[in-house]
């Protein structure tokens, strides 16, 4: 009786083990299908997705279609915030690209200005959002695979009145020089800005590339918030 017993646990036990085998090819394509789905930015424009990690920061090969969404995720994937002394400012992820003679080039040749949307996210005035745009000059980093912009004054803004609605910035070292509008702000500087977008502009204003709010979220996993008092 005991030997029938334990031969039944070992039947058991192969039954299991090949059931489990035979399950394991599914799982690994599940998880590769997250994995895949994880790696694309998420837009709310029509077309087949795109893997865009197979691309590294030279797009000068990918097709129209693969560039419009490898671009975004270059762009956002290094994006971060950078502290300097004029204060905080925003860095971003650099590519190559065709110009229209087919030659390899940077971004920056091809758009050569930037505008960085933000909105005060949680405030309003008269039903109104305060946004922020910083137009600046796109420029290589030093390194080469990054684009720089130029710092926000939030010290001199904050003690503005808010019926300035234009400054200039600069940063340290810097001849390059930028400016920061203001949008439905009425009673106070708001101090948290979240950003929202970015805009590249070539020679040609027709020529524009750019991405939204929730690509931007789609690639970094959560808002990326600037804080004026930081």
């Amino acid at each position: 009786m005991k030997k029938e017993k334990t031969n039944l646990q070992k039947m058991s036990r192969m039954i299991s083990l090949m059931l489990i085998l035979a399950a394991l090819p599914f799982g690994v394509l599940l998880l590769n299908k997250k994995v895949s789905q994880l790696r694309l930015v998420a837009s709310s424009e029509d077309g087949p997705s795109v893997n865009v990690t197979t691309f590294d920061y030279d797009l000068s090969e990918a097709s129209a279609h693969e560039f419009k969404k490898a671009f975004k995720y270059q762009v956002l994937k290094e994006a971060s915030v950078l502290k300097t002394p004029q204060g905080p400012a925003m860095r971003l992820g650099l590519f190559l690209m065709k110009n229209a003679a087919g030659g390899k080039v940077f971004a920056c040749e091809q758009y050569p200005t930037i505008d960085l949307l933000f909105a005060a996210e949680g405030i309003a005035f008269s039903g109104e959002i305060p946004q922020m745009i910083l137009r600046v000059p796109c420029t290589v980093a030093t390194d080469q695979r990054h684009i720089d912009t130029l710092p926000i004054p939030f010290s001199k803004i904050l003690k503005s009145p808010v019926t300035q609605y234009e400054f200039t910035t600069q940063a340290e070292n810097s001849r390059e020089q930028g400016k920061v509008y203001f949008r439905h702000v009425v009673e106070f500087w708001p101090t948290e800005w979240t950003w929202t977008g970015v805009k590249f502009y070539a020679e040609d204003p027709g020529d524009t590339l750019q991405i939204n709010g929730y690509e931007v979220i789609s690639v970094l996993g959560e808002p990326l918030v600037i804080k004026a008092t930081e």
